[in-house]
């Protein structure tokens, strides 16, 4: 059974407007989800992820937060992918 919120999304995923900022969204709660995700998983706090790839802990606090609506740079998500032996991939999906 759906909750009222998935019914509303549903009814509004028709709006272009509305569609747009809710994938921008998604796509940012995706990449702040991963982040966090692989630098816990490697044991890192976010001040030693922040040194790793030259910049503030604020910084990466500010990337693995879904509230902060500002998408980080694909230059800055490369940067991270490196320190976890990983590889940007960029996708277009339907």
């Amino acid at each position: 059974m759906k909750s009222d919120l998935d019914k509303h999304i549903e009814r509004h995923l028709n709006d272009k407007e509305f569609k747009i900022y809710f994938d921008r969204a998604e796509a940012k709660r995706k990449i702040a989800q991963e982040i966090a995700l692989l630098r816990k998983a490697h044991h890192l706090t976010q001040a030693q992820l922040a040194k790793e790839i030259g910049t503030k802990q604020q910084v990466i606090s500010r990337v693995e937060s879904p509230k902060d609506k500002r998408m980080p740079s694909f230059e800055f998500l490369n940067r991270i992918a490196k320190v976890f032996n990983r590889r940007l991939v960029i996708s277009l999906q339907r």
